[in-house]
């Protein structure tokens, strides 16, 4: 069987996937991806709006006339592979080997947004008086530190009066097997640089300067052990790491004159950047330290309660799986938390995550078609509550 008939034979979702991850979509770059699934989503009968800010290109699409707005926030881009010499098969060639699709992208997000909108046609074409509408943002720019595809189109989505009732985030929350962790809410995450000041100096003659590493390694290790606050049913306790230090001029004889240090703290509701603010100061201040202080939130934390649209979306992960999904909030960031402040009701829920971002990043194929089918029942469960409503 030559390989087009072979690809005809595959799930929807699967042959979708492998398409798009011939796509080598590094933002700002789109590599064609989001022209497919512009096209894709048309032929379903969506009305798309595509949206363009500073080079990078991200659409909205919709279906339906009426009812609450259900929204699949996805992403069209993926990390750069790294040396394509490490992979076992080039990362923007799918290959399927022993059930398992491999390429950039199939775990984090091409094979769940495969699985997203395949899912999204069906139920469209099966209901077409259906009592909802449903959604699409694909993000342009998901994975870079500084991206902003998904507020670009919420901020269109605002311009036009729109609201979202409810989201489905496709990130690849399964951590062990397919269908035992659903995310609920996300820890926020704050950043923070200290530039710790001293007097340069010759390294024979320390009496002649101040080293300000010496100085302020003890300050930083309290501040890596402290009880920064005490978690609760959902947040587990906020974490201080140090992610990044500098100091010196390169000579080994030379006693460095500032100390930079940058940190990262990953937390729950009660902890603000004011209170690290404070916090951090107080420690310095106690060490006499001569110093500078920045930081900042790049994301804040939030939870969708339990409630009718969170056992709906269990119940059909349960269904499929046999699995009871677990209800977390642990991990990085997405842009879960963009959407959070806009809709009342969100949850993560995707593959098998352990190979995002890794050489020879794979999903199984029969999780793929599993995890277009929970979407699918989502989708079926979610009307018939609100037909009841």
């Amino acid at each position: 069987m030559n390989q087009a008939a072979s690809e005809n034979s595959l799930h929807a979702s699967v042959s979708l996937a492998m398409e798009l991850i011939r796509c080598p979509s590094i933002a700002p770059e789109d590599g064609g991806a989001q022209s497919i699934l512009k096209n894709r989503l048309e032929r379903a009968g969506f009305g798309v709006e595509q949206i363009e800010r500073a080079g990078v290109q991200s659409l909205y699409a919709e279906s339906g006339n009426q009812g609450p707005l259900m929204l699949f926030a996805v992403h069209s881009d993926v990390v750069p592979p790294g040396d394509v010499c490490d992979w076992t098969s080039l990362p923007f060639q799918p290959e399927i080997r022993h059930g398992l699709l491999f390429g950039r992208g199939a775990a984090d997000m091409k094979g769940p947004l495969s699985c997203a909108v395949v899912a999204a046609e069906k139920f469209v074409q099966e209901h077409p008086d259906m009592p909802m509408r449903i959604g699409f943002i694909v993000a342009g720019d998901e994975e870079p530190a500084n991206n902003h595809g998904t507020t670009d189109v919420l901020q269109w989505l605002h311009s036009q009066g729109k609201k979202v009732d409810y989201c489905v985030v496709t990130e690849p929350t399964s951590a062990e097997r397919f269908g035992d962790t659903i995310k609920v809410g996300r820890r926020g995450s704050i950043n923070g640089h200290l530039t710790i000041h001293g007097l340069q100096g010759h390294a024979a003659y320390p009496q002649h300067a101040v080293n300000p590493v010496h100085r302020s390694l003890w300050v930083l290790h309290t501040l890596a052990e402290r009880n920064w606050d005490e978690g609760d049913a959902h947040f587990p306790p906020a974490g201080f790491q140090i992610t990044n230090v500098s100091a010196g001029t390169g000579a080994n004889n030379v006693i460095p004159g500032r100390f930079n240090v940058s940190f990262n703290i990953r937390h729950g509701p009660s902890l603000t950047v004011e209170k690290v603010e404070s916090l951090v100061k107080d420690a310095m201040g106690m060490a006499g330290l001569s110093y500078e202080l920045a930081a900042k939130s790049d994301a804040i934390p939030f939870l969708t309660e339990e409630g009718p649209f969170t056992e709906l979306c269990s119940k059909a992960i349960e269904e499929v799986s046999g699995l009871r999904p677990d209800p977390a909030t642990g991990g990085g960031t997405s842009d879960a938390r963009f959407i959070a402040p806009h809709c009342p009701h969100l949850v993560e829920f995707g593959l098998v995550g352990k190979t995002s971002h890794q050489v020879d990043e794979h999903v199984a194929v029969t999780e793929m078609e599993q995890l277009s089918e929970v979407y699918g029942r989502m989708l079926r469960k979610l009307a018939g509550y609100v037909e009841g409503q």
